[in-house]
């Protein structure tokens, strides 16, 4: 396994004299982790009254792009997925992205203890065999039965932990006899004030558990305190140590920024303390430390708390603001984060191997990874100093030939798609006697990668569109032959007034998974062309 080494040189100015920051780090050959899982989301866009438009430009569109390989998924105690078929068809797309997929009951006041466990038990298993048998999600992998356990109250089961032992235990016995491969995980404890569970759990019900796992916000921690890093490294260790002395893996399956409530026009807004501030866009590079620390330390898969935001509803008095993305407000439109977690969720991918990093410059925090599916290494680096850095890197790949593509999040110059496309990247860096040298700015995010390849999608053919009444008005109706490419991500739709329709930002309508598509804006064009590509998971776009 080849070892990376970066060298970091910074500069600053001190009335006449320039002062060199000058710091060294190796990627060694130590494996961290063998199996890592990946960097993920938590997602409910199944649980809201969403349409098939939204799955095909919103949630699905994204979450192919993004193409993370872990995700959370709720469940609800009243939920009979025979009877809502809705809420599998939804998560379709995390069938096709070959997700790993974590299920927990978050809201589960239906368990009323020794009165109806038996019957609570069966039902959560009934619906979770007909996901895996019926719908084909067999990447079910793990099952909690109470989130950060609530039941009729949040964390209320930290105050009867052998009621949790015992029914986790009922679980175990049900899904046995089922022949159900799924681990059941304790204790999904949320803060670290409650991860003693955790301990408790390893105690008192390792027989019946087979992954470990718990939550914590940035709570404590300002966005530019760089004592964070180590932190909540330190305790990350704590968590895999544990788990790994029982030989098990160790989860963070509901994570985020610091936590904040507002209450607007009488509904509260649950939100992270910098939703919609101007220091949204810095968000995302503390949240990236966390996700780095998580690697470093080991852990198995973590789960950003959310994909999406909630909608609103009339008749509720709370809302979740939390996601990478709005919902009906703005129009779906993404936030600063998106364009930053959504690389390290792309890149970060699993399976694969995470290697220990030895490095003289606590403030350039780094991680790098081996997809274990297909060789290609990934490099994170977020420079923490208040200049910028200048990066000497040095690699021995497996593939000398094969630049690394670079792909920048600077809070500074934040990159954004109206339809939610990630940024591309901004140029090749290419070795030298096993060398490049780059530059990373103040605070900045910069991936490093060769998870990608240079074939464009073929060219879209048979668009033909035809003037359709919908909703009362004429509109414009696409459709064309589906794209046959192996690595098919998406469309992108654009329309002009020209003939010859360029594919400019400003031409474009819309990104969809579907090889339809009615144009429902408002426009006055006398006339008017339209172009379709399609666009792979590489970020290479058709003619």
């Amino acid at each position: 396994i080849p070892a990376i080494v970066i060298l970091c040189g910074c500069a600053s100015q001190s009335g006449n004299k320039t002062i060199d920051l000058k710091a060294s780090a190796e990627i060694t050959d130590e494996i961290v982790n063998d199996s890592f899982g990946g960097v993920g989301f938590d997602v409910f866009d199944h649980m809201h009254n969403a349409s098939r438009w939204h799955y095909d430009e919103i949630f699905a569109k994204r979450w192919r792009e993004l193409n993370p390989s872990f995700a959370r998924v709720p469940d609800d105690c009243e939920w009979d997925f025979k009877k809502i078929d809705k809420l599998s068809w939804f998560l379709d797309v995390l069938k096709e992205t070959n997700t790993e997929i974590y299920i927990t009951t978050f809201r589960n006041n239906c368990l009323k203890k020794n009165i109806n466990e038996t019957a609570y038990v069966k039902h959560e298993v009934d619906n979770l065999e007909y996901l895996i048998k019926n719908k084909g999600f067999d990447k079910i992998r793990y099952y909690c039965m109470a989130n950060e356990l609530s039941l009729d109250e949040w964390a209320s089961m930290t105050r009867d932990l052998d009621f949790f032992r015992k029914v986790q235990g009922m679980f175990y016995d049900e899904l046995k006899k089922r022949k159900l491969d799924i681990m059941l995980l304790a204790t999904d404890a949320s803060p670290f004030e409650y991860w003693y569970t955790i301990q408790w759990a390893a105690e008192n019900m390792d027989d019946i558990t087979g992954i470990y796992g718990g939550h914590h916000y940035i709570n404590n921690y300002d966005l530019f305190d760089n004592t964070f890093y180590s932190f909540f490294l330190n305790k990350m260790k704590w968590g895999v140590s544990l788990a790994g002395s029982k030989n098990k893996k160790f989860i963070v399956g509901e994570f985020g920024a610091k936590q904040n409530s507002n209450i607007i026009d009488s509904v509260m807004h649950d939100a992270n303390m910098y939703n919609q501030t101007p220091l949204e866009e810095y968000m995302g590079i503390q949240v990236s430390e966390a996700i780095l620390a998580m690697i470093n330390a080991g852990v198995y898969s973590c789960g950003y708390w959310t994909f999406s935001d909630f909608p609103f509803r009339g008749n509720s008095h709370r809302t979740n603001k939390w996601g990478l993305y709005h919902w009906e407000i703005d129009n779906y439109t993404t936030k600063p984060a998106y364009y930053c977690l959504g690389l390290l969720a792309k890149f970060f991918r699993g399976p694969a191997e995470a290697y220990h990093i030895v490095a003289s410059d606590t403030l350039m925090r780094m991680a790098a990874v081996k997809n274990l599916e297909t060789g290609s290494r990934s490099v994170a680096v977020i420079n923490r100093h208040d200049q910028p850095g200048i990066l000497d890197l040095k690699i021995r790949p497996s593939e000398p030939d094969k630049p690394f593509r670079k792909y920048v999040y600077n809070p500074a110059d934040v990159p954004f798609n109206y339809f939610g496309d990630l940024q591309m990247f901004t140029e090749r860096k290419s070795l030298k006697n096993g060398i490049f040298t780059d530059t990373i700015p103040s605070q900045t995010l910069v991936i490093y990668t060769t998870a990608y390849d240079d074939d464009p999608p073929g060219a879209v053919t048979g668009l033909k569109w035809e003037v359709r009444k919908i909703e009362g008005r004429d509109r414009a109706v696409l459709h064309w032959d589906p794209s046959t490419e192996k690595d098919f991500c998406y469309y992108r739709i654009y329309r002009s007034p020209d003939a010859e329709v360029g594919i400019s930002p400003r031409w474009q309508i819309a990104s969809t998974i579907s090889n339809q598509y009615i144009d429902r804006s408002v426009h006055n064009l006398p006339e008017y062309h339209y172009r379709v590509i399609a666009v792979d998971q590489s970020g290479n776009s058709s003619k």
